[in-house]
């Protein structure tokens, strides 16, 4: 494995110049651009631009290499918040050796059903005393949508685990609806991934969201919690 595996939509999820993902992928391709480690996870580069100039960029990789922590370049140091550039692009793929193949990217989508019964209100769950969809059950749902958005991304091993979820429930839904929760891939930073995530009960949108899941690999996962 690369020390370093920063992915296109990685980079694509940080702010960025737009447009200079894809020529930062040609200027990379086209090759000239050296480098340099300087401090650990931290790279200076100089990267070739227009009529024979060259810019410089500097890289500082996340610990885990699949995320890049602080990065400038000389181009872009006028511009609001920072963005990543070509130059910081190119400098990325040359010093990881290229481009890193991935399944997940950003807006891919599922979506998961569900029928509101005896066993999801409200009052079953204890979360109120209604024969409604319970808010824990449309929770559980969205996480649901997102575990489908990962199912067939992920290496084999690998699981993702819920870190954080914000929810409104904005609608009740009686016995005999039909719920369904869709989560869309909004960012990628590494092994973190966030969804928007909506639930609709085919009347109305019942509730909104947002979730973050982390990849993890199953097995050393579980063994951290015997010890």
């Amino acid at each position: 494995m690369n020390k370093y595996n920063v992915t296109i939509p990685t980079l694509e999820s940080h702010n960025h110049i737009i447009g200079d993902i894809e020529r930062g992928i040609k200027t990379y391709n086209r090759g000239g651009v050296e480098f340099e480690e300087r401090e650990p996870n931290q790279y200076w580069a100089r990267v070739p631009h227009k009529s024979n100039t060259t810019k410089t960029a500097t890289v500082t990789f996340s610990s885990n290499g699949q995320d890049i922590e602080h990065h400038y370049c000389d181009c872009s140091w006028r511009s609001s918040g920072n963005p990543v550039c070509r130059h910081v692009v190119a400098a990325v793929l040359a010093i990881q050796g290229g481009i890193i193949e991935t399944k997940i990217t950003l807006e891919k989508t599922a979506t998961v059903t569900t029928e509101v019964d005896e066993t999801n209100t409200a009052r079953a769950v204890g979360s109120g005393s209604l024969e409604v969809f319970a808010t824990p059950m449309m929770i559980a749902l969205m996480e649901r949508a997102a575990c489908e958005v990962l199912a067939d991304t992920l290496d084999e091993g690998q699981t993702s685990v819920g870190i954080f979820i914000s929810a409104d429930h904005t609608a009740a839904s009686p016995v005999g609806a039909h719920i369904t929760a869709k989560a869309t891939i909004t960012s990628i930073r590494g092994r973190k991934i966030e969804f928007y995530i909506t639930a609709n009960d085919g009347r109305n949108e019942i509730g909104i969201g947002k979730h973050t899941r982390m990849i993890v690999d199953a097995e050393r996962f579980m063994k951290k919690l015997i010890k």
